[in-house]
């Protein structure tokens, strides 16, 4: 039995999802951004040096070590996989998972965290509910409200 791919996180509708799932993908997100932050600021004096060793070395084809660097960074970048968008072995992603799969069976199997994200969801739904009233209470919706406010902020420029 294969297992189903992960969605793309832009093709995801966000109200839909839950919201254990959601914190999680900003969590994993966030790694992935501090790892390829990490990368490049790893391959600016990596590729710099290569350049160099290459330049002073390698008198018929110079750029020997600096594409070496580039094939580095393209296989990290593959691995990091930021947004998702890849959906074969060998990602960031296949390490990720069975992490996932863990943490979401022990919050599941834990009735205190099963209690605590019941009442995280009560009080984020009673925001919500209020923020609702709010906005039906001045006759507009969140959107529309969204629009006229984007729109007030460019008849003042």
């Amino acid at each position: 039995m294969s297992e189903p791919e992960n969605p793309d996180p832009a093709d995801v509708d966000l109200p839909n999802q839950s919201r254990m799932a959601l914190v999680w993908d900003v969590i994993v997100f966030q790694f992935k951004l501090a790892a390829d932050g990490l990368r490049d600021l790893l391959l600016v004096p990596v590729s710099l040096f290569a350049a160099l060793a290459g330049l002073l070395t390698s008198g018929s084809d110079p750029g020997r070590y600096y594409r070496m660097v580039l094939r580095l960074g393209r296989r990290s970048e593959y691995w990091i996989n930021l947004f998702g968008h890849r959906k074969h072995r060998g990602t960031a992603d296949e390490f990720i998972q069975p992490m996932q799969e863990k943490v979401f069976a022990q919050v599941e199997g834990s009735p205190l965290l099963r209690k605590a994200g019941a009442g995280i969801d009560r009080s984020l739904d009673s925001i919500n509910r209020s923020i609702e009233e709010q906005v039906a209470a001045r006759g507009g919706s969140k959107e529309s409200d969204a629009d006229s406010d984007a729109g007030r902020k460019t008849d003042s420029d």
